[in-house]
């Protein structure tokens, strides 16, 4: 057997290795946003989690996201948690405040940022731009431009 035919079987065997071992390798499942299918953990400096009525657990890329299936949930809607961009850490979504419009954007746009505290939600507007909104204030906005 020639050099070249070598390399080429070589090759096909290690493409088709790869390829039967694929399903084996790969264990982990891609959670997507439930609203614009993006894989959630590439996002976890802006995860958004709802919970529902019924007990029930969905994950979005973000705050966008999450308000919009706050919006399509209507009544069935229990609760949100947004994650604060500086410390990475889950809070009440209803409970944080949002600069919106910024210069930055996380993982979509227009884009809506959340943070725990007014008052750094506050720096974050002063060094790039946006409008601070409460939770309440964020929803009306995005269910407006939904329309």
């Amino acid at each position: 057997m020639s050099g070249t035919k070598k390399i080429t079987y070589g090759l096909a065997l290690c493409f088709m290795l790869i390829v039967m071992m694929s399903p084996i390798l790969w264990s982990g499942e891609i959670k997507r946003c439930q609203v614009c299918g993006m894989d959630v953990s590439k996002y976890p400096h802006t995860k958004y989690g709802v919970t529902t009525k019924e007990g029930e657990e969905l994950s979005t890329c973000g705050v966008q996201c999450g308000l919009t299936l706050h919006l399509r949930l209507k009544e069935k809607f229990k609760s949100a948690t947004a994650t604060d961009l500086l410390s990475n850490r889950s809070v009440d979504a209803q409970k944080g405040f949002y600069v919106y419009k910024s210069t930055v954007i996380t993982d979509m746009a227009p884009g809506f940022i959340a943070f725990a505290t007014k008052m750094n939600a506050d720096k974050f507007q002063k060094g790039f731009g946006g409008k601070v909104l409460t939770y309440q204030e964020a929803l009306e906005i995005w269910k407006e431009q939904m329309k």
